[in-house]
């Protein structure tokens, strides 16, 4: 792997580091977290070149597209679907594609865990925890 490489996805779990500590301790992920993090991926995006800029555009319109159902029909918070168009700008359309499919499988395999095992059946999820989950696993790792 590239030191280039590391770097990104150093950055990226830094990000998403910070996004789950906030979630865990505040309840939410603040845009102010959130907007140096899209562009940290942009702009790492565009020092490949303009194609791979144009593409991390694509991919945080695909993630708010593919989202924005899921948000309206209350099944995550806004800004869980902001955390999620962040992080695609660090992604390909492959990696982005596996981040949803596994952080939602990371979901409900602690919304699973809660049924069980907790009598309060109503708490919600911190959603920053299997999209940290989702993009680790989808890139393969810590390295």
């Amino acid at each position: 792997m590239r030191k280039e490489q590391i770097f990104i996805r150093a950055i990226l779990y830094a990000f998403l580091a910070g996004a789950v500590f906030q979630d865990l301790t505040r309840d939410k992920i603040y845009n102010l977290w959130i907007l140096p993090g899209l562009a940290a991926g942009l702009i790492m995006s565009a020092t490949k070149g303009a194609a791979s800029l144009g593409n991390a555009f694509l991919a945080v319109l695909i993630a708010f597209l593919v989202l924005l159902p899921v948000y309206l029909l209350k099944g995550i918070a806004a800004g869980d679907v902001k955390l999620i168009m962040a992080t695609a700008s660090f992604l390909s359309f492959q990696e982005l594609y596996s981040c949803i499919l596994y952080s939602f499988l990371v979901a409900g395999a602690i919304s699973l865990l809660i049924i069980i095992f907790k009598k309060n059946k109503h708490k919600t999820i911190h959603f920053a925890v299997p999209v940290m989950a989702g993009a680790m696993i989808a890139i393969g790792g810590f390295v």
